[in-house]
């Protein structure tokens, strides 16, 4: 699996990286408008899929493909597939 800094021409390079984390500030002021935008620009992504299965198995933090920290846990969940380990974060 490809790490998301040797995707060509994603998306989010375009954008900057304070959109992606939006949970990890800790500020809980943080939109559900913030959180769409990011997820927008996910969707028009062409690494979007890839994206997303690489922040399920490697990241514990931030929006990955489209899906927010809170929906990664949830994928987890389903596919049964462990947490990464602490510390773990682009």
């Amino acid at each position: 699996m490809r790490e998301p800094r040797d995707y060509e021409a994603p998306l989010c390079a375009q954008v900057g990286g304070d959109l992606w984390f939006p949970e990890s500030v800790g500020d809980h002021s943080i939109s559900r408008e913030h959180i769409n935008l990011a997820k927008s620009i996910c969707r028009k992504c062409t690494h979007q899929f890839e994206c997303a299965e690489w922040g399920i198995h490697n990241e514990r933090f931030g929006i990955w493909g489209g899906h927010t920290s809170r929906d990664l846990i949830s994928i987890r969940r389903r596919r049964n597939i462990a947490q990464p380990k602490e510390g773990r974060s682009a």
